[in-house]
């Protein structure tokens, strides 16, 4: 009988089997369940790898159980994106003119690293509202780089780690999976030096700014830590090990495709094709909206593209995926995780969906079926059961589908001139201001208003005609895909910094604003880079934003709507198990007798339209210049009542 090791292993290097292989990640469902004492009835008791053996489902070993360390110290360098945990076959020794000073408060842990080159540090929290959550990794509080005099010491400490062969250790993890599925070897989460700044050791909106702003500094940095990669990579080649993860958590907004062009995509080849030489398969870990990035990820020379989550969950639909990748790298994923919500799917969608995906695969080759990213805690485990029936009926290989590889996406993202090349749709005498905003030039602008300032021209109209015009040009060309999340931040950036210079005008004379908007996370997620987009995005088109963070507890947030009196409420959250949150927080608002007084607009990645009216908001913004589109017209709505 095939097993499921063979089956994994068969759809990885592009080869036929019995059937396509059904991998489903429980992890964080798990671990919330289990903690919440809600566990359905015939698993109560059970680990999660027994729950998926018992229910024949292949076990998901590709993210690493970060929290399941031996010793304390195993993953106590998390804010430096190191770790010694049994999925990873080599282990870190830190240099020995390295002091580790190690400090807990709570549920608080600080590290403090004293180099030769000075000191550095860092905070993680891991707390009970987040173990009940299921929330399988800390949050990095306070990051290793926080200003421009961190670069040296987090320098020095890469530069120096020496990496080690932990092969045995790897191997009993190894033998304890057997045949009821791969144990895929961690080398890298990051995918190259630079991403590996981005994802650990930058706050996520700080490091577009120091992207910008200490680019010598950033690259001296990926420089020093590039000997690290290699020592990597010469080890893993060497480990007993079928397939090597390299690099995750890639999205066409934050890995834009400039960047993930020149600072990803080198080194993805680099590894895939040393890796590939030794008889090794790369998997990469595919989770984001991939719709710009789809001839680079298929280019760059992976094996395998796990966690694909393809629409309505992102832009990409699964067909297209197929197309556009099946002939070249294996997809593992394809079933977006609000399909196991009840309150994001119908019964009746649900079936649709997974009837639509075994007809858009092919002949079933390099297809290998997951939940994409992970299986939330409130998921319809039914589902995940019936998905399993599905397939065993349905998906037996050979398939009786066809694809043409190589087919245009159906949709690409509209042309939008920008910048200089818009110029007839800006104002004349304001020129120079829309362009500073345009181009992020923070410096620039505070020289040019001043010269409209001497010229007599009123504050309220540099503000209106120069710097929201052209943050609402930028606004659309966020929405239409030609600009991403760095260029806005510089351009809101800009703006809030010529805004402060005019403050003193603008308070001797009149001035309005378009709206009064108050956003924030909910309660329980602590994800805050979408939110701070949008918050930039409104303000940058004239709405008087209130910020009131991440995390923010139900009856807090309340609180602030009473206190602030906004006209639109923005709810954020971009986990599965936070939305939730979002029906108590519109419920709570019921409640306290003010939801009539103001318009709720929600949003995030695992958000939809349907999830958004079955709570009682008023909107769904998809992203941040589509958020700016449904505020203005909710207000305008309001506004003419």
């Amino acid at each position: 009988m095939t097993t499921h090791k063979q089956r994994m292993l068969a759809a990885a290097r592009g080869d036929l089997s019995d059937v396509t292989p059904y991998v489903p990640r429980i992890d964080l469902w798990y671990n919330a369940n289990s903690v919440n004492g809600t566990l359905p009835k015939q698993h109560q008791g059970r680990t999660q790898d027994e729950i998926s053996r018992a229910e024949g489902w292949a076990l998901h070993k590709v993210i690493p159980e970060l929290l399941a360390a031996e010793r304390p110290e195993d993953n106590l360098h998390r804010a430096l994106g190191i770790y010694d945990l049994k999925e990873y076959p080599f282990r870190h020794i830190l240099p020995k003119d390295i002091e580790v000073e190690v400090k807990k408060k709570g549920d608080v842990t600080r590290v403090v690293y004293h180099t030769p080159l000075g000191t550095a540090s860092a905070k993680t929290l891991y707390d009970e509202e987040m173990r009940k959550a299921g929330v399988s990794i800390t949050w990095i509080q306070e990051r290793i780089i926080k200003r421009p005099e961190d670069y040296s010491p987090v320098g020095y400490i890469f530069e120096n780690l020496e990496i080690v062969p932990a092969f045995e250790e790897y191997s009993k993890w190894s033998d304890y999976i057997g045949k009821d599925g791969v144990a895929c070897a961690v080398a890298n989460l990051s995918a190259s030096p630079m991403h590996h700044i981005q994802r650990d050791l930058l706050a996520a909106t700080d490091f577009f700014y120091h992207y910008h702003d200490y680019s010598r500094e950033m690259r001296e940095l990926a420089d020093r830590i590039e000997r690290y990669f290699e020592q990597i990579l010469a080890v893993v080649a060497e480990a007993p090990a079928e397939l090597i993860v390299w690099g995750t958590n890639y999205d066409d907004m934050i890995t834009y495709s400039e960047y993930f062009q020149k600072d990803i995509l080198p080194w993805l080849q680099r590894a895939s094709d040393f890796l590939g030489s030794a008889g090794k398969l790369v998997v990469s870990h595919c989770d984001g909206e991939n719709l710009g990035l789809m001839d680079l990820i298929r280019d760059s020379g992976i094996h395998v593209a796990e966690a694909v989550c393809p629409y309505p969950m992102t832009k990409v639909r699964i067909e297209e995926y197929y197309q556009r990748w099946g002939d070249k790298l294996t997809i593992w994923g394809g079933i977006p995780s609000n399909l196991l919500l009840a309150e994001s799917t119908s019964d009746q969608d649900f079936e649709a969906y997974l009837d639509h995906l075994f007809k858009s695969i092919g002949d079933g080759r390099r297809m290998v079926f997951g939940i994409a990213d992970t299986t939330p805690p409130n998921a319809v485990f039914d589902r995940l059961v019936r998905i399993g029936e599905r397939i065993e009926k349905e998906a037996r290989l050979p398939l009786a589908g066809s694809v043409t590889f190589g087919v245009p996406q159906s949709k690409a993202p509209k042309e939008v001139q920008r910048g200089a090349e818009r110029k007839e749709a800006l104002d004349a005498a304001f020129m120079e201001i829309q362009q500073d905003v345009l181009q992020g030039r923070d410096e620039d602008i505070l020289k040019h208003v001043q010269q409209l300032l001497d010229q007599e021209v009123s504050a309220q109209d540099i503000v209106q005609k120069g710097m929201i015009s052209a943050m609402m040009l930028i606004s659309e060309d966020f929405k239409a895909g030609t600009v991403f999340i760095p260029e806005v931040l510089l351009s809101a950036r800009t703006m809030s910094r010529a805004a402060e210079s005019l403050e003193p005008y603008l308070v001797a004379g009149p001035r309005t604003a378009s709206g009064k908007i108050l956003i924030g996370t909910v309660h329980g997620d602590l994800h805050d880079i979408g939110k701070n987009l949008v918050a930039a995005m409104m303000r940058g088109v004239g709405f008087e934003v209130t910020d009131i963070g991440i995390n923010v507890p139900t009856d807090d947030f309340v609180r602030q709507v009473q206190e602030h009196e906004p006209d639109v409420v923005g709810i954020s959250a971009l986990l599965t198990t936070t939305m939730p949150e979002m029906r108590k927080l519109i419920e709570a608002m019921v409640v306290a007798g003010i939801r009539d007084r103001v318009k709720v607009v929600v949003g995030g990645a695992p958000v939809n339209d349907r999830f958004a009216r079955d709570i009682g908001a008023d909107g769904y913004g998809r992203d941040a210049g589509d958020a700016v589109e449904v505020v203005s017209r909710l207000l305008s709505q309001k506004t003419s009542c």
